[in-house]
């Protein structure tokens, strides 16, 4: 069976903040701290999708910025839903919406995301870059894109039936193969080139990559919304992955971001114990492999166990 995998990244592939191990012992307050958070996780989302599901699901989405827009010609990015001047840029100004309507096709968007939780599985890799010392941000190990670039592939290559066309959404001025990121992607997936921790020697379960402009594309969409809601899942309560944050009662606890709550339902799973950490939710590192109960009610409003 066919499927197609369509990634986009959220955050900065970028180091912004020099390393210290003050980070990891003594992690500062989101609140405080935000741009800090903003800066220090990285996020590559994938959206897997059965070939013989695009269309259905692809005329969905048209219906839904036809009812909104007047067209379907609109291109839906995160940014664009919540930077007032990218709003005003991208929406507002161009198409026949109130504000209020644009808020609601947003909520809209992630409703019909998780309407096909079974026919739209996101595999999410974070990256924290805490963890990563001078020395190793210097090399392919230590990126921030390659490295959840491999593991991403790992994960369809494990955790996966079927094959697999991995369509990125476009990092270069140009669609071509072998030019700056694409050409560095290609190389992970040829042979690993570069990264000192490998598990895969080679990718059997995916048949070809490609990098597509995201404007025409809606599932390319659908990766950009999924990568923010999971990058703003960790921005806000990553420091809780770790299972070291407890309620009055010593019980673990971590937040949830209401549009990740949203998504959560759709994530790649252990057939067996229903468990998404490492299949379909993966931090770079995980030092605690806490299984957060991150499907909870999503099967016949059923307590899942992990």
């Amino acid at each position: 069976m066919l499927y197609k995998v369509f990634i986009d990244e959220s955050g900065k592939k970028e180091y912004i903040t020099p390393y210290s191990k003050e980070f990891i012992d003594s992690p500062p307050l989101f609140q405080n701290y935000p741009d800090f958070w903003r800066d220090n996780y990285f996020v590559l989302c994938g959206v897997r999708i059965k070939q013989s599901d695009l269309d259905v699901i692809n005329k969905e989405i048209s219906r839904l910025k036809k009812d909104f827009f007047g067209t379907h010609k609109v291109e839906v990015k995160s940014d664009w839903l919540r930077n007032p001047y990218q709003r005003k840029k991208h929406y507002l100004d161009i198409y026949d919406i109130t504000p209020e309507k644009l808020n609601e096709f947003g909520d809209k968007f992630v409703d019909l995301i998780a309407k096909y939780k079974s026919g739209l599985k996101l595999i999410g890799v974070v990256f924290d870059k805490r963890f990563y010392g001078n020395a190793k941000r210097q090399k392919e190990e230590g990126s921030p894109l390659l490295k959840t670039v491999q593991c991403l592939f790992e994960r369809l290559e494990y955790n996966t039936s079927g094959y697999n066309i991995v369509v990125f959404d476009q990092m270069e001025s140009s669609l071509k193969l072998d030019v700056g990121q694409h050409d560095k992607i290609l190389k992970v997936f040829q042979k690993n080139i570069g990264m000192e921790e490998i598990y895969v020697d080679k990718y059997t379960k995916i048949t070809d990559i490609k990098f597509m402009k995201s404007s025409s594309e809606n599932f390319l969409q659908i990766a950009d919304i999924c990568g923010y809601n999971i990058f703003r899942q960790f921005v806000e309560f990553g420091r809780e992955w770790t299972g070291k944050y407890k309620d009055k009662d010593g019980k673990m606890k971590m937040g949830v971001y209401k549009y990740f709550d949203k998504i959560r339902c759709n994530f790649l799973y252990h057939p067996f114990n229903k468990t998404v950490r490492g299949i379909g939710l993966i931090c770079i590192p995980d030092l605690d492999k806490i299984n957060w109960n991150v499907l909870e009610g999503c099967f016949n409003n059923k307590k899942t166990p992990q």
